[in-house]
């Protein structure tokens, strides 16, 4: 928490330190231009390839996924050198230790042309603009140098909202997901319901009576009474612990409006931003779970175990259901035996699955520096794993060799990557061919090029459950937030959120009792939570004015 707050001091630092640059931020480069002001459209073509006529030579900085060769010997990035004509000295950084040599150029003013799976928040994207250090990519966008980019705008304008900074320049390539990946899941224990003689839950008391059934009945048939009837893992040192709870705000018909669009907060249906942990719907929430916690219905190692210390319940046939994923893979040798659950209600209104990510996965990808000699050539380079190919090259490497593409027009990977004769995972054996591994890179993920176990046709299957109830796509927002916003956020954001964080589950354990609720609430009040919501209203209005 203390380190976010940091970083964000650090950045006002950086901001107070270079005015010059600043001055300059909203300064717009002539599209086909090169920064240096040489004519370039000779040279670079909008469409095709190659990029380039004559090569291009570039300076990249990316953080390199450890599963990922060197990006400088990649094989899959030396078949597009050799297709584009745009030649790239890579300074290829261990993601471990990436965020520190990025702040570090940035900061010295050190940059390279441009930052691959850049992983820029918003509030750094906002910073680093009006420092000058990343340029603006409207004009060059407009100019034809981002054609697949262009055209997914031109269909879904929310891709225009969600990447367009509050300054209203698009600034970073995003991360588009259009595949069931984005969509996460709940698994229930359909052969635990089937030995009791019981129908899948509809509502939340249906759940209780499920839970209770699965402590008190012996559903493993094991003759002990060792059933967990809900479980779940902490997922790392930033989580609280409390990913399911937060799986059932939907229920109580949180979200609706525009999905969760930061910790505990959604738009009511007046277009108000609230903040959901003070509404007196979210105590009901908090009453009906610390009764599953009073009861031993929840795991009580749910807010300290991690994942392998979950899969040994699961493998030894201990428990009901848990929350996490977007597939059930993980989940051990007796997955088969979990289904998702439908969206349980627990009020009389709508209820929603609010666990769906916008299609723009990533908003801070890939961005261009103010150093950069030919802004259009990397603007290309860049764009083109936004299209079918330029995304198969990412995640499935070279056609033939690789992978090829079947009659229906589905991608498949050649049998020795999908079941690698060496033992090695998918990932692995992709390694030298591949960038996807990790995340953080401009693509467009879409069914027929996803690898992923979120798309194999039993996931498919379960994700159809809730499938009407997930929140429209057109009103999930992604905030943005003008330079002067961030600075306050760095003010209330951390400690607002992590005082929730331990409240709520000091209420759900019975730590805290729910007596103590309007104390609660008092003390956000007195933490400023007035003016952090605000913030998040003037950025949603700005969302709906795009």
């Amino acid at each position: 928490m203390k380190k976010k707050k940091l970083t964000m001091l650090a950045t006002a630092t950086l901001l107070a330190a270079v005015p010059a640059l600043s001055a300059c931020s909203n300064d717009k480069p002539a599209a086909p231009t090169a920064q240096d002001g040489k004519d370039v459209s000779a040279n670079i073509t909008k469409t095709g390839m190659p990029i380039a006529k004559e090569p291009v030579q570039l300076k990249g900085l990316v953080s390199k996924y450890e599963l990922v060769k060197d990006w400088n010997e990649h094989k899959g990035l030396k078949y597009y050198e050799s297709k584009s004509n745009v030649m790239i000295t890579w300074d290829s950084v261990p993601q471990n230790s990436f965020e520190e040599r990025r702040n570090l150029l940035f900061a010295s003013n050190d940059l390279p042309d441009f930052v691959m799976r850049a992983n820029l928040s918003p509030q750094l994207i906002t910073s680093y603009a009006a420092a000058g250090q990343i340029i603006p990519l409207d004009d060059y966008i407009n100019a034809g140098y981002a054609p697949n980019l262009s055209e997914l705008m031109k269909n879904n304008d929310g891709i225009r909202k969600a990447i367009t900074s509050a300054d209203g320049h698009i600034y970073s390539l995003p991360n588009i997901s259009e595949a069931d990946g984005r969509i996460s899941s709940s698994w229930l224990n359909q052969k635990w319901l089937d030995t009791l003689g019981l129908k899948m839950p509809t509502t939340m008391d249906e759940f209780y009576e499920v839970l209770k059934a699965f402590k008190e009945k012996d559903p493993n048939g094991n003759g002990k009474a060792d059933e967990i009837p809900m479980s779940g893992y902490k997922e790392g040192n930033g989580s609280s612990g409390d990913e399911f709870f937060r799986s059932f705000y939907g229920s109580w018909g949180f979200g609706g409006n525009s999905g969760i669009i930061a910790p505990y907060m959604d738009v009511d249906k007046d277009g108000k931003v609230r903040y959901i942990a003070t509404d007196n719907t979210f105590k009901e929430m908090l009453t009906f779970f610390n009764k599953l916690w009073k009861e031993d219905l929840i795991d009580k190692e749910i807010f300290s175990q991690n994942m392998n210390q979950e899969v040994a319940k699961i493998d030894s046939e201990r428990i009901g259901y848990v929350a996490k994923g977007n597939n059930n893979l993980w989940m051990g040798k007796n997955r088969s035996n979990y289904v998702q659950n439908p969206v349980l209600k627990a009020i009389d209104g709508p209820v929603y699955w609010t666990g769906i990510s916008p299609k723009v996965r990533d908003t801070g990808s890939f961005v261009i520096t103010s150093k950069n000699p030919n802004p259009a050539a990397t603007l290309r380079w860049g764009d083109y794993f936004l299209s079918e190919e330029g995304t198969a090259l990412a995640r499935l490497g070279i056609e033939g060799v690789t992978y090829t593409v079947g009659s229906d027009g589905f991608y498949k990977l050649k049998d020795e990557f999908a079941n690698n004769p060496k033992g090695l995972t998918v990932d692995e054996a992709l390694s030298e061919y591949t960038i996807f591994q990790g995340g953080g890179i401009p693509q467009r993920v879409t069914q027929k090029v996803d690898q992923s176990a979120a798309v194999l046709p039993e996931m498919i299957k379960n994700k159809d459950v809730v499938r009407p109830n997930l929140v429209p796509e057109e009103k999930l927002m992604i905030p943005n937030f003008t330079e002067q916003e961030n600075i306050e956020l760095s003010s209330y954001a951390t400690d607002i959120k992590a005082y929730t964080d331990e409240q709520v589950i000091k209420f759900i354990t019975g730590a805290k009792p729910l007596s103590e609720w309007d104390k609660y609430v008092s003390t956000l009040n007195k933490m400023q939570l007035d003016k952090y919501m605000a913030i998040y209203q003037a950025a949603y209005d700005r969302w709906n004015k795009k």
